[in-house]
């Protein structure tokens, strides 16, 4: 089946986060009239499997308690995963959870007491941080580097081997593909990641929700599958909402092979009452992951193609900004230094002169001063008037 990526679908007044009323997201700043390119949902419709599955369970007329996962959720998640990356899971492994910011805050309360540190890598996705600072447990910071030669991010392991040793740290979030900077890991990177955090005994999270979108020339590699021994000290999130934009049904495949973490997890949802997934959730997950690889493929041909424009256009128009070449994700990264504004002039530059809703660097920690993100899976018209209006307002 073919999909059209082309088609402009006008989402203003449908009840969407990111077009309708995302102005109050900008304290400060006048963001009335802004083109919305901000949070990470993509303006595609979903797969007409998934449609036609959940119209079919609407049709039904009864939306009663679903029943636990089963078989066929399980297999979905693991045949999905293996056949993308070569992972075989086990179906005792899966844990469903509403998301994966509620599936990070679960791990944080069942592995970690108020006062410990978890460990994140900014600039990184900032409900990380929110969820850890609510929750009373303490932030540490092994802050990404951005290597000037090459154009991309590198971990500082010697900082973040010296915050590992610390016993205070307890769990390390992982961003793989890297929300915001767009990095995909190496197996090197990762093997050195999960080996230090074996000999220091912190616990990973790794949140692969980007997973599927790895773009031209690189692989992802799931950090659970390195080998038996990291395995047993990882929990790894995924979840379709990125890919086929199931966002606003909330479903994702949480996996704990380890058995002991596991029976801590679980807890931890008993005692938060949290009870599965809603009517339709799952049934999205199992249609998405079972008939969703030409659509993955063609969104993914669609992304790419926007990257290539932006990074032309950028190139020959936009004097003093540059794109970090993402090499996952359709979120891309913009360092607007260049320009010669501070911080605070760049972020009311581009939200009431340009008149571009972005994700503003500082959001990610203090390390995206200067930086934006923007969200690449639109129409391209959306991509080209948002560059001509950068460019304008330039």
């Amino acid at each position: 089946m073919a999909y059209n990526f082309d088609e402009y679908i006008n989402r203003s007044g449908t009840e969407s986060l990111k077009w309708d009323g995302f102005e109050n997201r900008f304290p400060g700043l006048d963001a009335k009239g802004c083109i919305p390119m901000w949070v990470a949902d993509t303006d595609f419709r979903v797969p007409q499997e998934v449609i036609d599955a959940i119209v079919t369970k609407a049709q039904f007329g009864i939306f009663g308690y679903p029943k636990a996962k089963g078989a066929s959720f399980d297999n979905a998640v693991i045949n999905w995963i293996y056949k993308r990356h070569g992972w075989q899971l086990m179906p005792e492994w899966i844990v469903p959870t509403a998301g994966i910011v509620p599936a990070v805050t679960y791990a944080i309360q069942a592995l970690t007491d108020e006062g410990e540190g978890v460990l994140i890598q900014p600039p990184v996705y900032y409900p990380f941080k929110q969820t850890i600072e609510l929750n009373k447990r303490k932030t540490i910071e092994n802050p990404l580097r951005l290597n000037e030669e090459t154009g991309q991010y590198e971990i500082d392991f010697e900082d973040l081997e010296m915050k590992l040793k610390d016993p205070n740290t307890k769990i390390f979030i992982l961003c793989n593909p890297h929300n915001p900077v767009g990095r995909v890991w190496s197996v090197e990177d990762l093997t050195k990641i999960g080996e230090l955090c074996l000999e220091y005994g912190v616990i990973i999270f790794s949140d692969e929700i980007h997973s599927d979108l790895v773009l031209k020339d690189n692989k992802h590699i799931p950090l659970g599958m390195l080998n038996p021994h990291i395995n047993q000290n990882v929990i790894t999130a995924y979840s379709p909402s990125k890919t086929f934009n199931l966002a606003g049904l909330q479903a994702s495949a949480i996996i704990l092979p380890n058995k002991e973490i596991r029976k801590k997890y679980l807890r931890q949802l008993d005692l938060n009452q949290v009870n599965g997934l809603n009517a339709f959730a799952g049934i999205a997950l199992e249609a998405a992951y079972n008939y969703g690889e030409g659509y993955r493929r063609e969104f993914l041909a669609h992304v790419e193609s926007n990257i290539d424009y932006a990074l032309d256009y950028v190139d020959k128009h936009l004097n003093g900004v540059r794109i970090i070449k993402p090499q996952g994700t359709y979120l891309v990264w913009f360092d607007f230094r260049g320009t010669g504004m501070s911080a605070d002039e760049i972020d009311a530059f581009i939200i009431e002169k340009a008149k571009v809703a972005v994700d503003l660097g500082r959001w990610f920690g203090e390390e995206g001063a200067g930086f934006l993100r923007f969200n690449f899976a639109c129409h391209r018209s959306i991509l080209a008037k948002a560059l001509e209006q950068i460019k304008d307002a330039l």
